[in-house]
């Protein structure tokens, strides 16, 4: 059972590592005082949903199981946090600063990272259905996504050159407009992906699952790699005969 509401808040200034308090309904200003004081931060299993921390410093924290669907962390400082499981649906991260941080097995779907800052991010086997990453900040593609979801999550216009993705569903995303020159695609679905406009010179697809190919195909993957049977595919679709 969760702490009650006032143990919970003497609980986060007693120590800096705290487990299975319920901090939702609490004043979100009594709750940033309280993490702004101390840290780096340890918090297990802990219920921070809905509330305000925009702005909030929490470098180096470890998050295990907590959830913080709907939060709003706009512009906070994340570098070096750990996040083990539970759920970051919903929350806003808009120009939060990510770098060197580790998310495993987190529940990210519809979370907003507009313009936020990914140098050296991991997420690993996430959840990141629906989840917009337009307006990155990043002078390269440092952040990896390996065995995530991010089904119709929306990448349009983004500067993902060298990318390498391994085991990411990427069926229905918005990659329009993105730079993915030079990106290799390793056992990846691209089913329904929305890849007009994108640069593809050099792009890797052959590790890649294209779903239905159309006569429209060839001039959206134009420049790319492709194995033989994907050629073949793209043949049959034109009404070409390989023999």
């Amino acid at each position: 059972m969760s702490t009650p509401r006032l143990d919970a808040l003497a609980a986060l200034r007693d120590g800096t590592e705290v487990s299975d308090v319920d901090l939702a309904d609490a004043d979100a200003e009594e709750v940033r005082d309280a993490l702004g004081r101390g840290g780096p931060w340890t918090l297990r299993r802990c219920v921070l949903d809905e509330l305000d921390l925009s702005g909030l410093d929490l470098s180096a924290a470890v998050l295990e199981r907590c959830d913080l669907a709907g939060a709003r962390l706009r512009s906070a400082v994340l570098d070096g946090v750990r996040v083990e499981g539970g759920s970051l649906a919903g929350a806003d991260l808009s120009d939060a600063d990510l770098t060197d941080a580790d998310l495993t097995g987190v529940d990210l779907s519809r979370a907003r990272l507009v313009g936020a800052r990914l140098t050296d991010t991991t997420f690993r086997d996430c959840r990141m259905i629906g989840a917009d990453l337009t307006g990155m900040r990043s002078l390269a593609v440092t952040f990896t996504v390996d065995g995530s979801s991010l089904a119709l999550a929306r990448l349009a216009d983004a500067a993902l050159r060298g990318w390498r993705l391994e085991r990411v569903d990427l069926s229905d995303a918005d990659l329009s407009g993105a730079d993915l020159r030079d990106a290799v695609f390793t056992d990846c679905a691209l089913r329904g992906t929305d890849l007009t406009h994108a640069r593809l010179a050099g792009a890797d697809l052959r590790g890649a699952d294209l779903g239905e190919i159309t006569p429209e195909t060839p001039a959206v993957l134009r420049g790319a790699i492709v194995s033989t049977g994907q050629a073949a595919d793209v043949c049959r679709a034109l009404g070409l005969q390989v023999i």
